[in-house]
């Protein structure tokens, strides 16, 4: 593939009632469809779904419910991994249509449960999707993008994000413009970014940059295989700690649906309510569960949890103590 530079344009992101005025593309809404992340990556079972058909550098990890686990070639995901890569890790999901999704180095994707379409939310990272037939969004705090029967790159980092459309007919999915993906039709071999609180910028090919630091497994077509090996779970290795799920926890609001109920059994550790109580402010939702209205069952607090265990037990004694003979 031949990389050129082009001379940018600017894609303003508006208010959802006005339209989102773009010089080389017209705006659409893009009908979204109930489906599956490589037929069931995502919304399907662990057995049946996608597997990763390559692995290769460092070992990569899985958080699924709140277990950390070590994931290989042969491992099955499902609805709500979040994982992550080192830093020469890179792999490969395919699913039973022959859907892929390639993973790069130091990168934390989550895949979202009980999602409107198959969605993979790009912490930090490279992704790139070679979508086979049903739809597939990618997306990240700042720019994501959408498309099937389309190959698309993704790259998100600390100060932007970005979207390649390699292949096929895609649309960019704007995240925090409306509730309902208001989007912008893109064509092939369209290039976007945009920095935190700007407009996007819009370009028929990537920058330098991008083309700079994409990884080089993502210059070539993903590694596809006529035939998937048997599934395997991946291997367990401990119960998460907060800086094993800090990322995950704290992405955008919108994206952590089940996290109480996922996390709230890890609050009997106390090292992990602590972290939990020190960066309270980054997931506030989680409030009234660290700290309760006074005398509520829900009160999780270690402490407060011996407390009442106590109090239970020396009340039992003082009643048998006080019993007619």
């Amino acid at each position: 593939m031949k990389w050129v530079t082009w001379e940018p344009q600017k894609v303003k992101a508006r208010p959802a009632s006005r339209a989102i005025d773009v010089r080389v593309t017209r705006a659409r809404w893009f009908s979204l469809l109930a489906t599956t992340l490589c037929a069931t990556v995502v919304h399907g079972n662990s057995t049946a779904g996608g597997v990763v058909s390559f692995a290769e550098g460092d070992p990569f990890t899985i958080v699924r419910r709140d277990t950390l686990m070590s994931g290989a070639q042969g491992v099955a995901l499902t609805a709500g991994d979040f994982l992550e890569t080192g830093p020469t890790a890179f792999f490969v999901v395919q699913g039973p249509d022959g859907s892929l999704i390639g993973v790069g180095p130091s990168t934390a994707i989550y895949l979202v449960e009980r999602a409107e379409i198959a969605t993979l939310f790009v912490i930090r990272g490279w992704v790139k999707a070679d979508v086979k037939a049903a739809p597939m969004r990618i997306i990240a705090s700042r720019l994501g993008i959408q498309g099937h029967q389309a190959v698309m790159v993704l790259c998100a980092d600390e100060r932007s994000s970005a979207v390649f459309d390699e292949q096929g007919s895609t649309t960019i999915v704007l995240p925090d413009t409306t509730p309902m993906p208001l989007s912008t039709e893109s064509g092939s071999n369209h290039f976007f970014q945009r920095d935190d609180r700007s407009d996007v910028v819009s370009q028929p090919s990537p920058s330098v940059e991008f083309v700079d630091k994409m990884p080089l497994a993502f210059r070539d077509s993903l590694p596809a295989y006529p035939k998937l090996p048997e599934p395997v779970p991946p291997r367990g290795l401990r119960a998460v700690t907060y800086p094993d799920v800090e990322a995950l926890l704290t992405i955008p609001s919108k994206w952590r649906g089940g996290f109480i109920v996922r996390f709230r059994g890890r609050l009997k550790d106390p090292a992990f309510f602590k972290a939990m109580d020190a960066h309270l402010a980054l997931f506030p939702e989680w409030t009234p569960i660290l700290h309760p209205p006074p005398d509520s069952e829900s009160d999780v607090s270690p402490d407060k949890s011996l407390t009442r265990s106590t109090s239970k037990q020396h009340n039992s004694e003082s009643q048998q103590r006080d019993a007619p003979p």
